[in-house]
């Protein structure tokens, strides 16, 4: 177990001042996968207080639950303390935090053996529940019963759905079993925290993970109360051969949707640039591929050479057929650019005030022969001159 020199700094220090101290749950599960820790997180018997006056540069992140953050190379490391959660009154958090001196203690309230395991240099693996088998043998499993867990906090559903996908592990049946009892308690889970896991489970590498969505019953909770109505086979095939982007990935699985597209990215909280490219992608999957430069120059006037490769390439997923045809209108594309030819406003001869010194007065009428005129030359390129454009009458 490979660990950073200011991880192991921080827990020499937390040791040397009479503190036990461990990596645990996500480093430690991405280490024993041989995967590379995004984050690491350290579980100490220190309290905040007595951990805080260890280090210069402290962050007092959810000081309350026992955390602090600390600064290291410009870099942040969540030190928690060994803590024992109470009850779980709204289905999100617990109501209390009670401090424990014991790491089998902190691992018992973790919701997957696999993330229930914690690692010190010098001491080796707490490992209570069989995370490390469960992780070699590559299945999800709950600390605990399921039900138990997923009352506590109803995102635990959709964790292990999202885990199933970025692990390709299998899911336990009884786990599942419990999804099915308890999926309508996702309602009590912000938008945002849903977002955010199925963002990740959606750009996964093991896309067919989606399908637990659809057999638990759990997807219309994920889409805040909209009925799921696409082929979750064609939409899975679909997905697995998609690069990992976001905003294609989510068109992808949104491409049923038509106009709930942008209702259920509102519901969940997507920022207005996502909202605005992903419902936009959904949109041009229902619309005829164009079959002349004309066709294609009015595309890219409302996108954008960038966002036309990206539709031209959900296209060719999502109709294979049509791969030789897309690749045509690639062709088309290139040349137009190549060319210089006119599909948007600051690329025609003329502008407003050129239009106003010729007589043109300004405001509906302005904006009505200034289209007049792009759209002219969108089909005639050779038009595109200020001789020929300010001899077209304006009405």
């Amino acid at each position: 177990m490979e660990i950073t020199q200011q991880v192991q700094y921080i827990i020499n220090t937390l040791e040397h001042a009479g503190y036990e101290a461990y990596i645990v749950g996500g480093c430690v599960r991405d280490i024993i996968r041989g995967a590379k820790p995004k984050d690491w997180d350290i579980a100490s018997s220190a309290t905040p207080v007595q951990a805080k006056a260890l280090f210069k540069r402290v962050i007092d992140t959810g000081i309350k639950h026992g955390t602090i953050t600390v600064l290291l190379d410009k870099k942040h490391y969540e030190v928690t303390t060994y803590r024992i959660d109470g009850q779980y009154l709204d289905g999100r958090r617990p109501e209390t935090v009670t401090f424990t001196s014991n790491i089998t203690s902190d691992l018992s309230r973790r919701d997957f053996t696999m993330n229930a395991i914690a690692y010190n240099p010098a001491k080796g693996f707490a490992d209570p529940f069989n995370g490390i088998d469960d992780i070699n043998s590559k299945i999800i499993r709950c600390v605990g019963n399921p039900i138990h867990r997923f009352t506590e906090d109803a995102l635990r559903m959709l964790r292990a759905i999202r885990f199933a996908g970025t692990t390709g592990f299998i899911i336990c049946n009884n786990l599942l079993e419990a999804i099915t009892v308890l999926k309508s308690n996702l309602q009590n889970v912000s938008p945002e925290r849903i977002r955010e896991e199925l963002v990740k489970l959606v750009t996964s590498q093991n896309p067919e993970a989606i399908g637990f969505l659809c057999s638990t019953g759990l997807m219309p909770y994920v889409l805040c109360g909209i009925n799921y109505n696409g082929n979750i086979n064609n939409v899975i095939r679909w997905l697995a051969a998609c690069p990992v982007a976001e905003p294609l990935r989510m068109a992808l699985f949104l491409y049923w949707s038509g106009e709930n597209c942008k209702n259920i990215l509102r519901a969940l909280r997507f920022d207005n640039k996502a909202i605005k490219e992903i419902s936009l992608y959904v949109e041009m999957l229902h619309i005829p591929l164009p079959t002349t430069r004309y066709q294609i120059k009015k595309i890219l006037r409302l996108t954008s050479p960038a966002l036309f490769e990206n539709i031209l390439t959900l296209k060719t997923i999502t109709d294979p057929s049509q791969a030789q045809f897309i690749n045509s209108i690639r062709q088309d594309v290139a040349d137009i650019i190549q060319k210089g030819e006119c599909f948007t406003l600051r690329d025609l001869a003329v502008d407003g005030n050129i239009l106003a010194e010729m007589g043109v007065p300004r405001g509906v009428a302005m904006g009505n022969h200034i289209e007049k005129l792009l759209d002219l030359v969108m089909q005639n390129p050779e038009l595109n001159t200020r001789q020929i454009l300010l001899g077209v009458p304006h009405e």
